[in-house]
């Protein structure tokens, strides 16, 4: 009962700590942003009045409290106006653009993956707010475009890239990005910042969340559960830029700095190969917090495209920025400067904000004491 009670108080202290960190870093991006506001109030590149688009149901849910915990306390530190309007569906945004103000300066998403694309989609077929920049607030489970864009997220706290996020809304750091335009034979055509995928590797990482309670073996389970729950093969058949038909296991586009960039991952043909070639490699980047960056695979031919023609033979979904789209024919074309989004300056590492010289001494030792307690050093 006593290492119980001991365990329990360590653990409190630990998050207590974490938590007091947390503000403290929180602060430093305030004052960071206060100090930018003074300075550029006079002059008529600062972003004065932007519209957040927030999806309350991102990250399970928590995206909103996420938004008002960090994002709000930033904005307001800032000295630019914002309005926030919360989004109930897919293609909301499209439907809220009819109504945005005349004097917006920008639009800025707050949530993950999809909402960003759904947000981009709408800025682009809209011929009256085409030209407006539009900034990223990251709130979802996934967040595979601020990794594209941001160095070091993989060793960034949640305030980190948020307030870097904001950051570089409020400073103006503005530069067009590459995206790519998917066009289906028939239907709407649709605007991707990150990725199309199709295969078994987005199907394999969608039973990672159904394994939660098992912790860090929640990837191992998912990868095992997938492997005997799929008919075998479980390969996808394509014909890509007019060649002849390929058998794959993965296929995804990636718009790159010099076009877009095709990877696969080989064909598997039993339970075991998929574990050793795909699983293990799923396993290996969970860990190591590339999920997101959607590493896998290898060029399929050629560095990079400026189109690429995709005809699948097979049935199935492709996923264009987490969300699933019928597979049909499509044509995807590489854009360098349609789209203008709010990035960091350089491509240099996030500097974090130093916030232990603050700390007081005495939390510093309680800390330590309970990390000798844990016997983690």
């Amino acid at each position: 009962a006593v290492v119980s009670t001991q365990s329990t108080g360590t653990a409190g202290g630990i998050y207590g700590f974490n938590r007091y960190q947390e503000d403290l870093l929180l602060r430093q991006y305030c004052r960071k942003l206060q100090s930018h506001s003074r300075a550029t109030v006079a002059t008529d590149h600062q972003i004065k009045e932007i519209v957040v688009f927030l999806n309350p149901s991102s990250c399970g849910g928590k995206a909103a409290k996420t938004f008002k915990k960090f994002a709000v306390p930033l904005l307001s530190c800032s000295g630019v106006n914002f309005v926030v309007v919360p989004t109930s569906y897919e293609g909301h945004v499209s439907s809220l653009l009819k109504y945005l103000p005349a004097n917006t300066s920008a639009v800025v998403v707050a949530g993950g993956d999809g909402m960003l694309q759904d947000t981009v989609t709408a800025v682009l077929r809209s011929s009256k707010h085409r030209d407006l920049p539009v900034g990223f607030i990251p709130l979802g489970t996934h967040n595979t475009f601020i990794s594209r864009i941001l160095d070091g997220t993989d060793s960034l706290t949640k305030v980190d890239i948020i307030g870097q996020s904001v950051t570089n809304i409020v400073q103006g750091n503005i530069k067009p990005v590459p995206i790519m335009e998917i066009s289906p034979a028939k239907g709407n055509t649709i605007f991707a910042t990150s990725y199309l995928t199709w295969g078994s590797v987005k199907a394999a990482i969608d039973f990672i969340p159904k394994f939660w309670w098992l912790g860090s073996l929640q990837t191992a389970a998912a990868m095992l559960r997938y492997s005997t729950s799929t008919v075998w093969p479980c390969n996808i058949t394509a014909r890509v830029n007019g060649k002849e038909e390929e058998e794959l296991a993965n296929l995804t586009v990636v718009p790159g700095d010099g076009g877009l960039a095709l990877c696969y991952e080989n064909p598997v043909e039993l339970r075991g190969d998929f574990l050793k070639q795909i699983g293990s490699k799923i396993i290996e980047q969970r860990h190591s917090g590339l999920l997101d960056k959607l590493t896998l695979g290898q060029p399929l031919s050629g560095p990079y495209h400026q189109e690429v023609d995709l005809v699948p033979v097979s049935q199935g979904k492709f996923f264009v920025d987490g969300e699933s789209v019928d597979c049909r024919t499509i044509k995807i074309k590489y854009l360098t400067d349609s789209l203008s989004m709010f990035v960091p300056s350089d491509t240099l590492p996030v500097e974090r904000v130093d916030i232990l010289p603050q700390t007081p001494r005495s939390v510093l030792n309680f800390v330590q004491s309970c990390r000798d307690f844990l016997g983690i050093g």
